[in-house]
C-alpha cells in the first residue's frame, strides 16, 4: 500500500496519515499500521481472499461482542457510515491500534491461561443472543474438499510425506465425522449454538503484563460448539514440546467459572480436541505448507498431528480427568 493510498483511506474515517508501514504478521490477509498526524496510529487489515459481504457481516458480528464487554477493538466506522472501504478491489477494514505484547509458549503461565478461560466464556455467553452468525468454514465436508484440491493438483505435485499425511488425515476426518458431536448437542450454553472465536491462538491475544487486555482477529467467528472452541483454545495455548496439564486446567477452569461444564460435555471434549487436530492440520497445508515461504509465516501442519497423537495418548476415558483434575468426574 503506498503513502497516498493510505491517506486516502485515512480520509474515509476522518483521520490524517503520515505513514504506512507493513506488518509481517498473518496468514492470508495483508496487515498495515497507519502512523497519524499528531501522534497515534491505527492497524488496517486488507481481505485477501473474503469478499465485501462477509467481511461487513464479520463486522457486524465483533460490534455485537464489543458491545458486550469483550475486550477487542471495534472496527472504526468510515464516513459513509459503514465499516468497509475497499482497496485496489479488496475488502478494507480499520481499527483501532491496540499496545499489548503476544507471548511465546515458553511464558505463559497458569495465570496467562486461567485468563483465556474467562474470555473465551464470555465470548461464548455473548454471543448466546446473536442472531446470524456464519456457518463454520471448516467443517468435515469443507475441509475434505480441500484435500481434494489438494490431491486433485490444485498447488502443485505433492511429496510422497505430503500423500501420504493426507491420507491419514482423511481417514481421521471420514471416522470422527461419524462419531463427533455436532453443534448444540451438548447443550452447555443457554441457547443450542453459540458464537465460536475458532482461532484463540497466543498471536490472536495481547497481553499488559498477566492482564489480558485484547483478544484479536474474529475473522473466523461462526456459529458453532463451545467445546470445540474450548478445545482449539486448550491447544493453543497448553501445548508446547507436549501438553502441559497445569495449563490445559487453569484455562479449563477459567472458563468454568462462567460456563458449567456437565460430565457428558466434558465426554466430549475427547472426540471434539481430535477434530480439531484434523481441522488445523489441513489448513495448515492449504494456508502455509503449500504457499511460498516468503509469502506467510510458515506454520507446520505436523504440530497438530503431534497433538492428536498425544489426545489418543491419554485416551479417551482418562481425557476428562486430564482436563479438569482428578476431581471432574
Amino acid at each position: 500500500m503506498t503513502l497516498a493510498e493510505a491517506r486516502a483511506l485515512g480520509e474515509e474515517v476522518g483521520l490524517a496519515v503520515r505513514e504506512v508501514g507493513f506488518i509481517t504478521a498473518g496468514s492470508v490477509n495483508s496487515n498495515f499500521v497507519f502512523e497519524l498526524d499528531g501522534g497515534g496510529r491505527v492497524f488496517v487489515r486488507v481481505c485477501e481472499e473474503s469478499p465485501h459481504d462477509v467481511v461487513v457481516e464479520q463486522n457486524r458480528l465483533l460490534q455485537h461482542l464489543v458491545r458486550r464487554g469483550i475486550a477487542s477493538p471495534a472496527p472504526l466506522l468510515l464516513q459513509s457510515g459503514g465499516s468497509v472501504g475497499t482497496h485496489r478491489g479488496k475488502p478494507v477494514v480499520v481499527f483501532p491500534f491496540v499496545s499489548g505484547e503476544s507471548l511465546c509458549q515458553a511464558r505463559v503461565t497458569p495465570t496467562h491461561a486461567r485468563a483465556v478461560g474467562v474470555a473465551l466464556a464470555r465470548i461464548h455467553l455473548a454471543g448466546v443472543d446473536y442472531v446470524g452468525a456464519p456457518a463454520s468454514r471448516f467443517e468435515p465436508p469443507q475441509l475434505r474438499v480441500r484435500i481434494e484440491a489438494l490431491r486433485a493438483g490444485a498447488h502443485g505435485e505433492l511429496t510422497v510425506e505430503l500423500e501420504e499425511a493426507l491420507g491419514f488425515i482423511d481417514t481421521r476426518l471420514v471416522e470422527l465425522s461419524k462419531s463427533a458431536a455436532r453443534p448444540g448437542e451438548h447443550a452447555i450454553l443457554p441457547g443450542d449454538v453459540t458464537v465460536i472465536h475458532g482461532d484463540v491462538f497466543r498471536d490472536n491475544v495481547l497481553w499488559d503484563g498477566e492482564t489480558l487486555s485484547a483478544i484479536l482477529d474474529f475473522e473466523s467467528a461462526s456459529a458453532g460448539d463451545a467445546i470445540f472452541d474450548l478445545m482449539v483454545t486448550v491447544f493453543a495455548w497448553s501445548f508446547g514440546a507436549d501438553f502441559q496439564p497445569d495449563l490445559a486446567r487453569a484455562l479449563v477452569t477459567g472458563y468454568r467459572e462462567f460456563v458449567d461444564l456437565e460430565p457428558a460435555a466434558l465426554d466430549s471434549a475427547y472426540d471434539a480436541a481430535r477434530m480439531v487436530a484434523l481441522r488445523f492440520a489441513v489448513t495448515r497445508l492449504t494456508d502455509y505448507e503449500l504457499r511460498p515461504r516468503d509469502v506467510v509465516i510458515y506454520k507446520d501442519f505436523r504440530r497438530f498431528l503431534r497433538r492428536l497423537a498425544a489426545i489418543e495418548a491419554i485416551g479417551r476415558g482418562n481425557f476428562p480427568a486430564f482436563l479438569a483434575g482428578s476431581g471432574a468426574r
